[in-house]
């Protein structure tokens, strides 16, 4: 199974609008990773590093995690890729343009795994709707409030707790 992995790009930023201390939601990332790396799962990402998804990938890598995939736009003119890092990744898939990144990463991932809630993966997370995505789980630990109930109602959201992830994802 491959998971996609979502969430803050800025983590420093999500952890101040949070209130929270970063610290500890590098620990909860940590702890994603290990688990991940214990099980045969392949881990889908957009490779940066300094991002949640980009430390879950690190850290699932140096636990010995199977395999990350990277999702990049290399093609893209209009921003470009300068923020990416794809040596986090075992193997890229070329999506083109970031304006297909979303569909090329939900196209790629069985499930979802969001780590905190930030604009790209609320793009991700609605893109499900219409994609092979069989479950969205939202990790509520480090998150203000649940989506709204019209996205609820087309996406197949699911929120838990680290401590659910070893039920959720074996």
């Amino acid at each position: 199974m491959r998971i996609g992995i979502v969430g803050p790009t800025r983590v420093k930023d999500f952890c101040e609008r949070l209130g929270v201390e970063e610290s500890e939601y590098l620990y909860f990332l940590e702890k994603i990773a290990e688990h991940l790396a214990s099980t045969s799962h392949e881990i889908v990402i957009m490779p940066a590093s300094g991002t949640a998804q980009g430390l879950i990938a690190s850290a699932y890598k140096d636990l010995g995690g199977k395999k990350v995939v990277g999702i990049v736009p290399r093609d893209d003119t209009e921003w470009g890729i300068r923020d990416v890092d794809e040596t986090i990744a075992d193997d890229i898939i070329n999506c083109g343009t970031w304006r297909n990144q979303p569909e090329k990463f939900c196209e790629e991932s069985d499930v979802l795994l969001v780590v905190g809630l930030a604009p790209g993966a609320m793009i991700e997370i609605c893109y499900t709707k219409w994609f092979k995505v069989k479950r969205v789980f939202l990790m509520r630990d480090f998150m203000s409030q649940k989506l709204h109930p019209e996205i609820e109602k087309d996406v197949p959201v699911e929120y838990i707790s680290i401590q659910d992830l070893r039920d959720k994802i074996k």
